[in-house]
């Protein structure tokens, strides 16, 4: 087998290409276990038996439930580069709705929340091919609909100049 970044001629068992270390089986599905790829008809690896899980091209896993997207806006606190896939943002506000549901919680953790919330909602920005200046639409009062229908909106395909596709 070849690695698909350089070509280098690797073992099926590697995880990472001993030439250029790009992950194996980069942007296509691989078994978490193993590090074996996908035959392309099934989702259960052959060497193992495992779930075969979709990779970012970074190698990376998308953000597919309310706990990785917590995780995610917290570790990416003051980072607003890159880009945040609908699950990944809306699973974010989720949280953020559950921790400031009780008022006297609420008003603790809301000065916490702001900074990751403004960088999940310009990383979402990114991932629809947007500026996260277009954050300022949410002050004004009609406009903040379309903010809101950009923010629902797919991601824009493949990658873009803000990063690699956030979504498999």
């Amino acid at each position: 087998m070849n690695c698909r970044n350089c070509g280098y001629a690797i073992s099926s068992t590697c995880v990472e290409c001993p030439n250029c270390g790009s992950p194996y089986g980069t942007g296509g599905r691989y078994c978490q276990e193993c590090g074996a790829p996908s035959d392309g008809a099934s989702c259960l690896c052959k060497h193992c038996g495992c779930e075969l899980r979709r990779t970012l091209k970074d190698g990376s896993l998308p953000v597919a439930s309310f706990k990785e997207a917590v995780k995610v806006c917290f570790k990416k606190y003051f980072s607003g580069r890159g880009r945040a896939n609908r699950v990944e943002y809306w699973m974010w506000w989720l949280f953020v709705l559950i921790a400031t549901a009780f008022i006297v919680v609420g008003w603790i953790m809301l000065p916490i929340l702001i900074i990751p919330t403004l960088s999940a909602t310009v990383r979402r920005l990114h991932d629809v091919d947007k500026s996260g200046w277009w954050m300022v639409l949410g002050i004004i009062p009609v406009a903040n609909l379309y903010l809101i229908y950009i923010l629902t909106r797919k991601g824009s395909e493949g990658d873009n100049r803000y990063g690699i596709s956030a979504e498999a």
